[in-house]
């Protein structure tokens, strides 16, 4: 019982973690969106002619202050999309390190082969020739007594 309520589980935070991340995906990509019209949009006001000067400083600045903050969440998404990546091959490296593992024991148990009757059969036959033969070695016939 419970190493399925421990499956269970497991199953319970994986879908929570997928859940999350996939909202994250959907916030950050309408931020993303945001951000860039807005950038867009500063640097229209700073190139147009109808922006008075002092103004045209200031959508500048503004421009440059949304182009970093957008180069900030990209570098999020580039290190949550990296331990997403290493969380899944921590995963198959102790999946493949379980495989090695019930690999290894079944190599240390002997395999248990059943012989059909027909092997049994010449095997007892050779057998029986060999003690023929080393019975008819032994030129005394008998053993030595001590």
């Amino acid at each position: 019982m419970g190493v399925v309520m421990g499956e269970d589980e497991g199953r319970e935070e994986s879908e929570v973690k997928n859940s999350i991340n996939a909202w994250r995906q959907s916030e950050r990509k309408v931020m993303i969106e945001t951000v860039q019209d807005l950038i867009q949009t500063s640097h229209k006001y700073a190139k147009s002619q109808y922006t008075p000067n002092a103004q045209r400083v200031r959508w500048t600045k503004l421009a440059g202050q949304l182009i970093w903050y957008k180069d900030q969440i990209l570098k999020n998404f580039s290190l949550e999309a990296m331990t997403i990546e290493l969380e899944a091959l921590q995963k198959e490296m102790e999946e493949s390190e379980e495989g090695r593992q019930r690999q290894s024991v079944s190599r240390n148990y002997p395999t248990i082969v059943f012989r059909k009757p027909e092997e049994r059969k010449a095997e007892e036959a050779r057998n029986a020739e060999t003690s023929e033969a080393s019975k008819a070695d032994d030129p005394d016939g008998a053993k030595e007594v001590a």
